[in-house]
């Protein structure tokens, strides 16, 4: 027979140990399934397939981080592979390009690069900047006559955020972590 000390001690562990296993639980459910917070809109419409991307990442702290004066560089990398029912996937191509914010303090503005089209601008709003790093819009992906109708496909995109000056060093490379931000499947009409 327990005494009643020993049953409030009992009940106490019992709620921790729900507690625990509740806590468990959502950082596994956040970690397994947040890959598709982020929306991709896939339009495969024309003979080149395009995606439009919006982040929906913590902005304030970006904002501070480049009214600072840090230099800010997303390494986007889109990946297309041919979802396979009984088989690992197939790859099918991957694009990887890399924006950069780097801010002028004398002047008060941002050059804003893109190492995919080469284009370089300048602007003195930081939103424009924000948008500049974690949007696409109208991205070409893949050409149209490389897939199969009737193959379902999965588009993935991997970032990868690096602050300050850009490391082109083999361990700089090697120990680089990237984060799964949105995934979306699609097949051709």
């Amino acid at each position: 027979m327990f005494s009643w000390l020993q049953e409030i001690h009992f009940v106490r562990y019992k709620s921790l140990s729900r507690l625990i296993f509740l806590a468990i639980l959502f950082l596994y459910t956040n970690i397994a399934f947040g890959e598709g917070k982020n929306a991709i809109d896939i339009d495969t419409s024309q003979a080149v397939i395009y995606c439009d991307v919006s982040l929906g990442l913590e902005n304030s702290l970006l904002e501070i981080a480049l009214k600072e004066g840090s230099q800010m560089t997303y390494h986007w990398d889109v990946v297309i592979e041919e979802v396979r029912n009984y088989w690992l996937n197939k790859d099918i191509g991957q694009v990887a390009f890399r924006r950069q914010v780097i801010p002028d303090l004398v002047s008060r503005q941002w050059l804003l690069k893109d190492s995919n089209s080469g284009i370089t601008g300048t602007t003195f709003s930081t939103v424009r900047a924000i948008r500049f790093l974690t949007h696409l819009k109208n991205f070409p992906v893949i050409d149209k006559s490389l897939l199969q109708q009737g193959s379902v496909y999965k588009l993935r995109i991997k970032l990868y955020i690096e602050e300050g000056e850009i490391s082109d060093s083999w361990w700089g490379q090697a120990l680089k972590l990237g984060k799964t931000v949105a995934v979306e499947s699609f097949s051709l009409p």
